[in-house]
């Protein structure tokens, strides 16, 4: 420091470290600070700067929680947080997509597959519990996974993304590995519905919130090749399982573990924030997660993804066995999973470029509603028909998949304040979680209590679509009350 000219310069000079917590600044008289409420931390970047006096250095340090090391005619002191790196471009964003993509695998991959494993409880380990029972386990799944947002947003603002990836990762795994081995209809309700969806929600709900604080203007794109990863984890997972099955279903539930171990790993490597965790604070529940609610557009939203989750999983958790139903073979019908992520894949893709180049609520609209249509009449109309099935599957894949992949983007773009995104996220995501828990039941009942089986797996494709097409309308009200606001 000493070798500096105090007359080489009279501008402000901000420099930091990105991989430490406290970066050394240097600058003449005067610090370069942006001052930000983020949840208590000052944030400093390169974008625009408070000048502020140093002639009282105590005041700034006091004021900007700076720790002072040494005060000459250069002022010299240490950050409390490091400086912010540039949104959209260097590695630490794509490393958060790779980790996104590895998180989608693991959780939605996992999620995207109930279908195969409710079409084989119902012939082996569970085959004397009736459809609306065993479709419980799925259900109970996505409830708990929607619920973990809120406790996963506020742990991960606190102490940081690996603070919740890591246990997410060792908390998929023993799930998985505790259903392989079980054999009564509460270890599968414990291990696979409870202990594997809060370790999905640990795995990918921080990277959401990382690419959210990584991205600004390519962040449709970013979430598009994330959520990928889901896709390519439906794909590839019912081919595996329905080889491993055919020897035990041990030996395909415990593969399965290995390759979500593997990669829950690199989540937990390769996912950070841009800023800095706040460490312990209070939370306020009210402030923090229900007044939100008090924003017309942000509930209106909320409760069309209310609507849309009555239905988005019906698809996903009863094609197989409505297929078995009609007559098709458990292997035609395991391969179904995979042809509806081949579609998601496509459709995540495109709705990600799409997003950044259209208005987001028309393409989510659009989105909404042509899985609404392909569920009914569509799905309605096509049961019976192999060739008809397959493309039912793959357009419904499509449209659903743009739904799951960016509806957080929407709750993002309905959040005032960056910091507050996480929060809205959670509240969302509880919300939903009722509907999600009591959608595959609601539908597996709507099957049992008919008088023929047709007509009931009918009642059900009904159920599904209408809930879809009601939610579209609902999302089509907050694209049409924000189009007049501006």
């Amino acid at each position: 420091m000493s070798g500096l000219d105090p007359s080489s310069s009279s501008s402000s000079v901000c420099s930091a470290s990105s991989s430490s917590l406290e970066s050394p600044i240097t600058t003449p008289m005067t610090a370069a600070v942006r001052s930000s409420s983020v949840s208590g931390r000052t944030l400093i970047d390169g974008s625009s700067f408070m000048e502020v006096p140093m002639d009282d250095p105590e005041k700034v340090f006091m004021d900007h929680e700076l720790d002072p090391i040494r005060t000459t005619h250069y002022e010299t002191f240490t950050l409390a947080q490091p400086v912010l790196l540039p949104q959209d471009e260097g590695l630490y964003p794509w490393l958060a997509v790779l980790g996104g993509f590895c998180a989608q695998y693991c959780s939605f991959g996992m999620m995207n597959m109930i279908g195969n494993f409710i079409a084989y409880y119902e012939s082996h380990q569970l085959v004397e519990y009736s459809s609306s029972a065993i479709s419980w386990i799925g259900s109970i799944q996505s409830g708990v996974f929607c619920l973990a947002a809120p406790v996963c947003s506020q742990l991960v603002n606190m102490y940081g993304s690996r603070a919740v990836t890591i246990p997410g990762a060792i908390l998929i795994t023993a799930g998985l590995l505790g259903t392989a081995f079980s054999t009564l209809y509460f270890e599968f309700i414990i291990c696979q519905g409870i202990i594997c969806a809060l370790g999905a929600a640990g795995l990918f709900y921080p990277s959401i919130y990382s690419l959210s604080t990584w991205f600004a203007d390519r962040r449709g794109v970013a979430f598009g090749i994330a959520s990928v990863g889901s896709c390519v984890g439906g794909t590839t997972m019912p081919f595996l399982l329905n080889t491993l099955f055919q020897k035990s279903f041990e030996s395909g539930v415990g593969a399965m573990a290995a390759i979500f171990a593997v990669l829950g790993a690199i989540t937990a490597g390769t996912v950070t924030l841009r800023y800095a965790p706040t460490g312990r604070k209070p939370i306020h529940f009210v402030k923090t997660f229900v007044h939100p609610l008090r924003d017309v557009n942000y509930s209106l939203f909320v409760c069309s993804m209310f609507f849309i989750y009555l239905g988005i999983f019906v698809p996903m958790g009863f094609l197989p066995s409505t297929s078995i139903h009609y007559g098709m073979s458990s292997t035609f019908a395991f391969h179904l999973t995979a042809y509806m992520n081949v579609g998601s894949l496509i459709g995540r893709l495109i709705c990600g470029v799409l997003f950044d180049h259209f208005s987001k609520f028309t393409v989510f609209t659009f989105y909404v509603l042509l899985s609404g249509l392909v569920v009914i009449p569509g799905w309605y109309l096509a049961s019976s028909s192999s060739a008809a099935i397959i493309a039912i599957t793959v357009l419904y894949g499509f449209g659903s998949g743009g739904i799951l992949s960016t509806f957080n983007i929407l709750v993002g773009c309905l959040s005032p304040s960056p910091d507050q995104i996480s929060s809205r996220i959670g509240t969302c995501s509880a919300i939903i979680a009722v509907s999600s828990t009591v959608a595959l039941p609601i539908a597996g009942a709507i099957i049992g209590i008919a008088s023929d089986s047709d007509a009931g797996y009918h009642g059900m494709q009904a159920y599904a679509g209408a809930v879809m097409l009601a939610g579209a309308l609902i999302v089509t009200c907050v694209r049409f009350r924000l189009h007049h606001a501006q």
